[in-house]
């Protein structure tokens, strides 16, 4: 009996509009500001040209401290399609990894119980996501900073398109997904 896939799915820019609700609950318009981004500094981490302020007070900022505002957190129109198409392939695990904010882990277990439920248990909150790393894992994630130190450790890391990244180009991330996924499971089997 071969044991499925286990397909770790990264939350923040992955699931939820995490940036976009930073953005508004500093004041901004998200809408322009990450049009802005698309089109001045595609693949660029944090666009600080476009920013009054640094990353650090950017990602640190006050607003951000409550387990309200990460339980606020609103899906992407795409999470339930994707989700769905994950379960497809193998057994899914939210990773994902907490800030300093005191109420980051709060706020996101109660999005994921919100979500499915009181008995859901398939996540996992650490920053050292590439300790989870073996080759039946695979690790679905924005940023490159994650995936490359998971490959390192035998893991399969496959990077989720975002506009702060190098696949800023790909409109719809689903299907690039999927595919790249479906092409590394197989490779593995």
């Amino acid at each position: 009996m071969s044991v499925p896939p286990e397909i770790y799915l990264d939350m923040d820019g992955v699931c939820v509009d995490f940036i976009g609700a930073a953005m508004k609950t500093q004041g901004y318009d998200a809408d322009q500001m990450l049009k802005g981004w698309r089109n001045e500094h595609p693949g660029s981490l944090y666009p600080e040209p476009l920013m009054d302020k640094t990353a650090t007070e950017f990602f640190t900022h006050s607003n951000m401290q409550a387990s309200e505002f990460w339980s606020g957190l609103i899906a992407y129109s795409w999470f339930d399609h994707l989700y769905e198409e994950l379960g497809r392939l193998g057994h899914v695990v939210f990773l994902t990894a907490p800030t300093g904010a005191p109420g980051c882990v709060s706020g996101k277990l109660e999005w994921l119980l919100d979500r499915f439920g009181s008995n859901f248990t398939d996540f996992i909150f650490t920053r050292h996501k590439d300790r989870l790393a073996h080759p039946n894992a695979y690790l679905i994630d924005d940023m490159p900073f994650n995936i490359e130190p998971f490959i390192a450790r035998d893991g399969v890391g496959v990077l989720f398109p975002q506009i702060w990244n190098e696949l800023a180009h790909i409109e719809d991330p689903v299907p690039h997904v999927i595919t790249t996924l479906e092409a590394a499971i197989g490779r593995q089997q």
